[in-house]
Parts: structure tokens; sequence; C-alpha cells
């Protein structure tokens, strides 16, 4: 491997304006995208925790940045949380609660589970048991006109006729008690409805993977967190575990 000396400087995290902490993302980014083009010498991308709020109103997080330079298909990326023992994945990324729903159809789900699917056939060599849970409190009741009756069952029938091994809708409340053990993928409608539950399960020991990219992205799975800057108390496991990632799939 190559080791390339980029001169990137940047200024103690506290004291620094967001125009300038922006420009710094928006370059070591590009940089990183171009670098990573290059799959002679680069085995993939490695980004840690950035602060959403030094990205534009344009890309609502790094998995959207990444995609829009691949020029992949608008809401076609997968975001794929995942350690050994299980992945969890939401068919929306960053978007606020009230905007979930407008931003779930039958498409976007097929599309979604359909790439998981085959990264796992491709990269894992396994065929994946994939659950994919509803929107609504109590969905396995599949009242009328929710997006469980009309978006959710269609596109997973849809999929079962693809030959894909998929589950739901499946009530979120319940899912992560036992039955996820079940599953090797769950995907859940919204950001929180599968991260949350992981990352309790989990804590640190699991990565942020980008999947239907020019390349491999990694990430680790927790944010900034500013609040422990220069105390020597950050847990490095989730970045060591994107190292291994990278030199085992790269």
């Amino acid at each position: 491997m190559k080791i390339l000396n980029v001169d990137l400087k940047f200024s103690n995290p506290f004291n620094v304006e967001k125009k300038t902490a922006s420009n710094f993302v928006y370059k070591s980014l590009s940089l990183g995208h171009k670098l990573a083009l290059n799959k002679k010498n680069v085995l993939g991308l490695i980004n840690c925790p950035i602060n959403k709020n030094l990205l534009s109103n344009r890309f609502i997080g790094v998995t959207e940045y990444f995609a829009h330079k691949c020029n992949i298909k608008k809401n076609s990326e997968v975001m794929l949380i995942k350690n050994e023992k299980l992945s969890v994945s939401p068919i929306t990324t960053h978007l606020d609660i009230k905007k979930i729903s407008q931003n779930i159809d039958k498409l976007k789900i097929i599309n979604k589970v359909t790439q998981i699917n085959l990264w796992f056939k491709k990269i894992c060599k396994t065929n994946p048991k994939i659950a994919v849970l509803g929107l609504n409190p109590h969905n396995a009741e599949l009242k009328k006109n929710s997006e469980e009756k009309r978006i959710i069952l269609p596109a997973l029938i849809a999929l079962r006729k693809k030959g894909i091994k998929v589950e739901g809708p499946l009530v979120a409340d319940t899912i992560f008690l036992n039955d996820y053990k079940k599953f090797d993928v769950i995907v859940g409608m919204y950001h929180d409805q599968v991260i949350a539950p992981f990352k309790t399960l989990y804590k640190f020991d699991a990565i942020n993977m980008t999947l239907g990219l020019k390349y491999l992205r990694v990430s680790p799975d927790h944010g900034t967190a500013r609040d422990i800057i220069f105390k020597n108390k950050a847990n490095p496991h989730s970045l060591i575990k994107c190292i291994n990632t990278i030199l085992k799939f790269g």
C-alpha cells in the first residue's frame, strides 16, 4: 500500500470558524473520494465522525454526499450498520421524523433490500435472512391505508418473487428482544428505528458501511463526541474495526 502525505492543516476544534471547518471537511471528503477511485493503490475509504452541521443543506449526511460523488441515483445508496453478529439498515437515512412517511415507497424498499442481498451473497458468500420492519406501532395488524398495507407488504411480495429470503412487516418494539437472532439483517423504515436498539445491544462493536458506491466506504458507528475531546476517553474500537474491514474486503 502506498502512503500519501497530504497537507490538510486544521486548527484547534474549539477555536475555528464554521466556514473554515466546513471547507476543511468538504476538501477532505472530496480528496478521499478521488483517492478511493484509484482501486489499484487504495483499498477503500474510512471517514471519521463528522458534525452534520458542517455539511450544506444539499447533503443531509456523509452517506448521501458520497452517493452524489459516485453519481448514484438519489435514495439508491444503502446505509448498513454491521458487526459479526448482525446488520441493520434504514430505508430512509438522515431525515426528520415528520418527513419519513412521505419518503417511503415500494421501489425504494425493493432496490435497497435487493442491494443488501446482493452484497451479502457477493462479498460475504451467504444468502442472508432479512427482516423488514413496519413503520407504525402494532403494524402487524395491517390497518387499511397504512404504509404497511399500501407500500411495505407489496414490496416484500415482490422481493420474495425474486427469491430473496425476507420476512415482514415485523413489529419494531419487540424484534430486538430476541427474534433479531434469527436474521442476518434487520431493515427499518428510519434511522433510529434500527440503529438505536443496535447500539444498545452492541455499543461500539460496529461499523457504518455505504453499499452501492464505486469503492468500499466505512466509518465508525458513533458521533464526534465533542464533550470528551482532549480527555483521553475516546473508544477506538469502532475505528479499528473499520481498518480491519477495509483490509478484509477492500
